[in-house]
């Protein structure tokens, strides 16, 4: 048996819509096997004590059923998986993500999730469901959220050589603590000025940017005035191939409006040392500068997050 207690040939179609619209020059036994192991990564949130955690952190007011990730349906002919989410922690959005064995890319599909999802959590009030799929997708019912934005490193780190060193000191802290009161005060000043962009942005935690310095993914901006911005990433893989997934960029407000990021994130892969040849990351299809970053490092859309509102349902 396997986590869900699905079994074997159930788990394994978990890997079937990702193969289909699989990036070229990715192994699908890899990303098959990535597809299954993300199935066992939500089996661990199901735990009794992982759900309790869950609902202390949040501080919701939800059952122990309702945290608990469950399958929503298991046959031969489709598996779904669901969990309740809170969109940037907000106690005031709850979601659903969804993952399942069957292709959502038609409005047929994405009704009969709706269905599902409205009747499994009708006690949370939640506001919609989630579920990745094939980038592009023209579905009148969904919105985009996040975009899986993948390319090479090299190329990354060739796309932009401009010299940062003439105004700039750059450093790879090996402690966090060095810099994260300095990233947490003018995050939070940027967050307060740019509303628009801070629902969907989120600020990075100590301990994340801890786990990228002790991967050597931690890089940090001075100039004469202080502390200037910081690039911060880890070793996670992406359908199954070992990459470099971006956490964070970020410019204080002084050196914003220069055109200094793509040249900041060539420097900081250019500088890393992780072995990996991809680079990737989550980008919100609203934060519009972030995503003509990453498309000027020749960085490309291979996955997409749509989110489903059930007002409509």
């Amino acid at each position: 048996m396997n986590p869900f207690g699905l079994p074997a040939h159930q788990l394994a179609a978990f890997a079937r819509p990702v193969l289909q619209y699989l990036p070229a020059g990715y192994e699908a036994d890899d990303a098959a096997q990535a597809e299954i192991d993300d199935v066992g990564s939500l089996a661990a949130l199901a735990s009794p004590d992982v759900v309790a955690a869950r609902i202390g952190r949040l501080g919701v007011s939800v059952s122990a059923w309702d945290m608990t990730e469950r399958l929503l349906e298991a046959s031969d002919d489709r598996t779904v998986v669901s969990g309740l989410r809170y969109l940037n922690l907000d106690p005031a959005f709850p979601f659903v993500a969804v993952k399942t064995t069957a292709r959502v890319n038609d409005a047929e599909a994405v009704d009969a999730l709706a269905a599902q999802v409205a009747e499994a959590y009708r006690g949370v009030r939640v506001r919609g469901f989630t579920f990745w799929e094939q980038p592009g997708l023209k579905l009148s019912s969904a919105e985009n959220w996040a975009t899986v934005m993948a390319g090479s490193v090299d190329m990354a780190a060739r796309a932009d050589g401009r010299d940062l060193t003439g105004t700039l000191t750059i450093s790879w802290p090996v402690a966090a603590t060095d810099v994260f009161a300095d990233y947490q005060r003018e995050h939070q000043a940027w967050r307060a000025d740019a509303p628009e962009l801070s629902s969907f942005v989120s600020e990075s935690g100590q301990e994340g940017l801890q786990e990228a310095a002790d991967q050597g993914l931690l890089m940090s901006l001075r100039d004469d005035l202080g502390f200037a911005g910081l690039a911060a990433a880890t070793m996670s893989p992406l359908f199954g191939r070992r990459a470099v997934c971006m956490l964070d960029v970020f410019l204080t407000e002084r050196l914003r409006g220069r055109g200094l990021a793509p040249a900041m994130q060539s420097v900081f892969l250019a500088g890393q040392r992780s072995g990996a040849d991809t680079v990737w990351g989550h980008i919100h299809a609203e934060n519009l500068p972030s995503l003509r970053t990453a498309q000027k490092l020749g960085r490309r859309p291979v996955q997409q997050e749509y989110f489903v509102s059930l007002s409509a349902y």
